[in-house]
């Protein structure tokens, strides 16, 4: 299948494996694979190096299987903090060792190609915003709900990276000053409040609240979810209040953010999206009433992701063709 249509290869390493999709200039996932990360050893970065260029070599087959003319530009998102004055992958969090990494030079010359990386929520909201959810909007909020809170910004259709590339880190500005003490170092951070484990914390607030003694009997926000499920909806009920309370910081961090960007739409994706039905109208109500119309704008309804896992492999294609720069 022949075609004057640019593509490029994407690439999306998270914790637990790496994401990878052959994607056409119009964002259409070709071909799509993904590899696991074994545990603590597997993250080094000669072990993700090696994993990556597997992938690569996979991706090039199934595109060559599809008459696209190769060698096709590479883009890897990456979790960190990505210095474009240098080239250098500063820090990533979970990934030990990946500290001043030149990742995207080395690849390059292992290669033969050009390959850029990025930062996976960045990548995230590219994708988004060229084939998901947002696409056709250059002013774009995207948060990722999960184990933190990741964030992705484009104004005007370019990424807001910052200084260093430590810009649009949402999830670390102060929702509750002097509250929850967060991993960052600082206290009271939006994610300490709208990631996950945010969620347990705050259920946990509400189980002893109730007059309840013991452990409390869930350990991860899903399951948080799931026993409102099968109890109802109860304002009576530690799970309800928690949820409720979770999603108004939750609409309450997203209108902070709204009257500094007024972007023109609002995503959210990340591991939590599964519970989307539950929390999304509380965090619109939230968010509307604490946001002044003249910036209220387009941003709702919140709008949920929907590239799904292949989100970040897209973005990363889209940024290595140029897309958000």
């Amino acid at each position: 299948m022949q075609s004057d249509t640019p593509a490029a290869l994407g690439l999306d390493v998270g914790g637990h494996g790496i994401k990878a999709a052959l994607v056409d200039g119009a964002g259409r996932v070709l071909h799509f694979e993904k590899r696991e990360i074994a545990a603590l050893g597997g993250r080094a970065v000669d072990a993700v190096e090696e994993r990556l260029v597997e992938l690569v070599a996979a991706l090039d087959a199934s595109a060559a299987e599809l008459g696209v003319e190769t060698p096709l530009p590479i883009g890897v998102g990456i979790p960190g903090f990505h210095d474009r004055r240098t080239g250098l992958l500063r820090q990533s969090p979970n990934f030990p060792g990946w500290e001043d990494v030149a990742v995207a030079a080395r690849l390059t010359e292992r290669l033969g190609r050009p390959v850029i990386t990025e930062n996976d929520a960045n990548a995230a909201v590219l994708g988004e915003a060229w084939a998901g959810a947002a696409k056709g909007c250059d002013d774009v909020l995207m948060l990722t709900l999960g184990t933190g809170v990741g964030s992705g910004i484009l104004v005007g259709g370019h990424l807001v990276r910052g200084h260093a590339g430590a810009g649009a880190e949402a999830g670390h500005f102060a929702l509750y000053p002097g509250g929850r003490k967060c991993g960052c170092g600082q206290r009271g951070c939006f994610e300490r409040y709208a990631s996950g484990p945010a969620l347990v914390e705050t259920a946990e607030e509400a189980w002893f609240e109730e007059g309840q003694t013991g452990d409390l009997p869930v350990t991860s926000a899903r399951e948080v979810f799931e026993l409102e499920a099968e109890t109802g909806v109860r304002p009576d009920l530690w799970a309800s209040r928690a949820i409720e309370r979770w999603s108004l910081d939750l609409g309450m961090g997203l209108a902070s953010l709204v009257h500094i960007l007024s972007p023109g739409a609002i995503v959210i994706g990340g591991g939590l999206i599964g519970a989307w039905d539950r929390f999304a109208d509380p965090a619109q109500a939230a968010l509307s009433k604490r946001t002044h119309p003249a910036i209220r704008g387009d941003v709702l309804p919140l709008r949920r992701a929907a590239l799904g896992e292949a989100a970040g492999a897209v973005g990363a294609a889209a940024a290595a063709l140029g897309h958000g720069s």
